[in-house]
């Protein structure tokens, strides 16, 4: 298995996890509010916590598929060669945006490590849950280095988009 291949399967199985859990609890809640007349009280709280993950995993998981929202008016107008240098200029851009988030992130866990926060109803340290953002940011750089990879130096574009469909 190569490196990215192992990326994607981690992926799937943390977003589908987190998903799937979460559509399990937030049912949990709502029968137990309305049905049995009492809540749980922790459950809100850890589907929050596993949407947190389940997002920033999902960017990652949109990087690769090149998902994320872009505005590619301008960039339809360019020829292709000039195509492919706006594209790794945003992809770079985007990289070093995910490198100051998980610098970011790691400062915010060595913090939130020294104070010993816990969160309200589960009472575990807050660090979970903040490391949501340098696992996910470091995830989506890789992304985007396989992105800038496949248009900088393979040189294939990314596929058509509707702008570029317009007659």
């Amino acid at each position: 298995m190569t490196f990215f291949s192992i990326i994607n399967r981690v992926e799937e199985v943390l977003a589908s996890f987190s998903l799937s859990v979460m559509v399990v609890l937030i049912s949990m809640q709502v029968f137990s509010r309305y049905v049995l007349g009492s809540s749980l009280v922790w459950s809100e709280e850890l589907s929050r916590y596993l949407l947190i993950w389940a997002v920033y995993i999902g960017c990652s998981f949109a990087a690769k598929e090149d998902r994320h929202l872009e505005v590619t008016f301008i960039r339809s107008l360019l020829s292709e060669s000039a195509r492919r240098i706006v594209i790794s200029i945003s992809y770079i851009i985007t990289i070093i945006f995910c490198g100051f988030c998980v610098v970011w992130g790691i400062e915010m866990l060595n913090f939130l490590e020294r104070t010993g926060q816990r969160t309200q109803s589960l009472g575990v340290s807050v660090y979970w849950v903040y490391l949501a953002l340098p696992v996910g940011m470091t995830l989506m750089g890789l992304r985007m280095l396989q992105r800038l990879w496949i248009v900088g130096v393979k040189g294939q574009l990314p596929g058509s988009n509707i702008i570029d469909k317009t007659p």
